[in-house]
């Protein structure tokens, strides 16, 4: 794989592709209660609740990045969470499937993708496609 260089700039560490998303739910209640519960493990919690508009956002140490909305549910959706364990990733499948979530592929490593490539699937309320993923070699 050919990696890009440009500059000083390029040597920083960049923590995150994606600053903040905003998801689009049928019942911003259920969901919220859904993503609570599969994200816990995580250490991600939601601290905020706006009611004008009516969103809920979920974050790290405080800092929000994951936020659901009343919508139009989305066609395809995929996203997928950062685990720091193989462990973590079982725990939040458990707590997805423990919450009502539909099984979409059990925790398992994903050769396909890179030999130690662990992860989980499931489907939301509203059946967007949930990974949880642990990449080992980010934590080296």
């Amino acid at each position: 794989m050919h990696r890009r260089d440009d500059g000083p700039a390029a040597k920083r560490k960049q923590k995150a592709m994606i600053d903040h998303i905003y998801l689009p739910v049928s019942d911003l209640e259920r969901s919220s209660d859904f993503y609570r519960k599969l994200l816990e493990p995580l250490g991600i919690d939601m601290p905020y609740k706006f009611d004008q508009p009516p969103i809920r956002g979920f974050a790290t140490h405080g800092e929000p990045g994951f936020w659901l909305k009343p919508g139009d549910v989305a066609k395809d959706l995929y996203v997928a969470f950062t685990a720091q364990s193989a462990d973590a990733v079982r725990a939040c499948y458990k707590a997805a499937i423990d919450a009502g979530a539909a099984s979409k592929k059990e925790p398992s490593l994903r050769p396909e993708w890179r030999a130690d490539y662990f992860a989980a699937n499931v489907g939301d309320p509203d059946g967007y496609n949930i990974e949880i993923a642990y990449k080992p070699w980010l934590y080296e």
